[in-house]
C-alpha cells in the first residue's frame, strides 16, 4: 500500500509544486502547499487510491490549500534554470510562462490547473471554491491572451471545453 504512494509522490510531487509557481506562489510555499497536500492524501490514502486520479487528488488539494494566497497576492513566477538543449522550446515555454506570470492571479491559477495539470473545469472550480463558469470564462480569457501573445510561436492550445 505505501509503495503506490511513494510512486505516486516520487513521479507527481515537482509538477505539483511547479503548478502551483505558475499559479503565483513563491517556490517555498509552492513546497509547503504540495507538502501537505501529500500529507493529506497518505491520510486519506485507502479512499484516494481507489479513485480514479489519485494524482488530480493531490492537485486539486495543494490548490485549495494554497488558494488563500492565491486570491491575495500577487507574486511573480520564480525563474527556473531550464536544460539548453532546445532553444526553441526554452523560448516557448519562457514565453509562456512570462504571459501566465502577467495574468490576474485567478485567471492564472485556472489556466495553470486547466490547461497545464489538465483537471477538468469542474475540477479546477472545486480546488479554487469559485463557480464553474467562473473558470470557463477566465480560461477563455486565458486562452485568448495566450494566442495573442504567442500566435505564432505556440503549438495550438487545446479546444475549450
Amino acid at each position: 500500500m505505501a509503495s503506490d504512494f511513494v510512486a505516486m509522490f516520487e513521479s507527481h510531487y515537482r509538477r505539483v509544486v511547479r503548478a502551483l509557481e505558475l499559479g503565483g506562489l513563491d517556490h517555498a510555499s509552492a513546497e509547503d502547499a504540495a507538502q501537505e497536500a501529500f500529507a493529506r492524501t497518505l491520510g486519506h490514502w485507502r479512499r484516494v487510491r481507489g479513485g480514479s486520479n489519485p494524482p488530480g487528488y493531490v492537485f486539486r488539494t495543494a490548490f485549495r490549500l494554497a488558494r488563500r494566497r492565491l486570491a491575495t497576492r500577487e507574486l511573480p513566477l520564480d525563474e527556473v534554470p531550464l536544460p539548453a538543449n532546445d532553444a526553441g522550446g526554452i523560448e516557448l515555454r519562457l514565453d509562456v510562462e512570462a504571459e501566465l506570470a502577467a495574468m490576474p492571479a485567478r485567471r492564472r491559477a485556472c489556466a495553470v490547473l486547466c490547461l497545464v495539470v489538465g483537471l477538468s473545469t469542474a475540477e479546477a472550480a472545486s480546488a479554487l471554491g469559485i463557480a464553474e463558469g467562473t473558470v470557463r470564462k477566465q480560461l477563455e480569457h486565458a486562452r485568448r491572451a495566450l494566442r495573442a501573445a504567442l500566435s505564432e510561436a505556440s503549438p495550438p492550445l487545446p479546444p475549450a471545453p
